[in-house]
């Protein structure tokens, strides 16, 4: 089989999405099946993708107005030109149109769900609703969609998609790549990625912190993010128990150095780093919202109902307590459980079982 992989993705770090692709590319390799990738352009010249390219093909798509512009469908047309595709797998939701209209008709085709898309469509505007609701149409044939959380499967089934046409799929995570944490460190610091800071809860992590230097505590919530949340902290009330940091390439350099990880979003698909910090060891601090109740089997995940600054406060409390020590036995009937339900390794079986069905 040759599978095409096509993402929408373009981030200057690799992280566990592109661990786990290359992993399920060895496990094809071995099996004698060849994969090829497509990225958004913006990955064009990274590290990762250009150690990619050392291998196999890869292509580069635009992501402005990537549904509607003639030049993507153009483009996808031109892949499958160029190769003999069995399986094309696309991934975060850009590409999905422009790869099924183009595709040859004994193409098998995954639509990989990963973004929290009730939440897009219900605050995106008049166009793209229109867009999505075409893309989750009952038009689309013989498309397979994975949904990394039930909640979001079951939402396309409400503006289109038949029931067995949707397969919830979690996420698996590279534990490799993790490494463990069996000591906290001395220091009160608390982890936030705020890629975007209305949905990961960066403005409520503000006010949190906000209390917590006014009440002259000694903390730090550090807050993961790009230009979005730079922006946005650099445009409130500046106050010590807040400071903004960039992404690095390593990240388990970052929870290490970390007493708790504050997961507050106010939507998800299912977290690859919610997973990452339950693993290594991490108390979280875990906002109520439907996708992320998963997590209510592992131990050590402090749920707060969603946007509630109090409970926010009173949980980070808690964890900065004398009352809170780690127990490694849950620590490790956590690990248990993510490396038989969430590791790379069952999501690869999985996935590869879905490709031969």
């Amino acid at each position: 089989m040759n599978i095409l992989q096509i993402c929408a993705y373009g981030a200057e770090y690799p992280g566990n999405f592109i661990n786990t692709l290359e992993q399920l590319e060895k496990k094809l390799l071995k099996e004698g099946h060849k994969t090829i990738y497509a990225f958004a352009n913006t990955a064009k010249g990274k590290e990762w993708c250009k150690k990619i390219q050392q291998r196999t093909k890869v292509y580069f798509l635009p992501v402005a107005k990537a549904r509607i512009s003639p030049n993507v469908y153009k483009l996808c047309k031109n892949i499958f030109k160029e190769n003999k595709i069995d399986i094309v797998h696309s991934h975060f939701e850009l590409y999905d149109m422009p790869i099924s209209v183009t595709a040859p008709k004994d193409v098998k085709i995954f639509w990989h769900l990963h973004d929290p898309i009730e939440e897009y469509y219900k605050n995106g505007s008049m166009l793209k609703k229109i867009l999505w609701s075409i893309q989750y149409s009952k038009s689309r044939k013989n498309i397979k969609i994975l949904s990394v959380s039930e909640k979001h499967g079951n939402f396309v089934n409400t503006i289109g998609v038949g029931k067995k046409d949707v397969e919830y799929f979690p996420n698996g995570i590279d534990t490799n790549r993790i490494e463990m944490i069996d000591e906290q460190v001395p220091e009160n610091q608390f982890l936030l990625f705020g890629w975007e800071v209305y949905r990961k809860g960066v403005d409520l992590a503000y006010e949190a912190s906000k209390y917590f230097s006014q009440n002259n505590y000694n903390l730090q919530v550090e807050c993961i993010g790009k230009d979005e949340c730079k922006k946005y902290l650099e445009s409130k009330e500046k106050n010590n128990c807040i400071s903004y940091k960039e992404p690095v390439s390593d990240i388990n350099s970052l929870y290490k150095k970390t007493n708790c990880f504050l997961h507050i979003s106010r939507a998800e698909g299912l977290s690859y780093a919610l997973l990452e910090a339950i693993y290594t060891g991490l108390p979280v601090i875990c906002s109520d919202i439907e996708e992320n109740l998963f997590a209510e089997e592992f131990e050590n995940v402090f749920f707060i109902k969603n946007e509630n600054v109090e409970d926010i406060i009173d949980k980070m409390k808690f964890i900065m307590s004398k009352n809170f020590i780690l127990d490694k036995e849950k620590i490790q009937n956590n690990r248990k459980i993510i490396e038989e339900k969430y590791s790379i390794d069952s999501w690869c079986k999985n996935l590869i079982n879905l490709y031969k069905m």
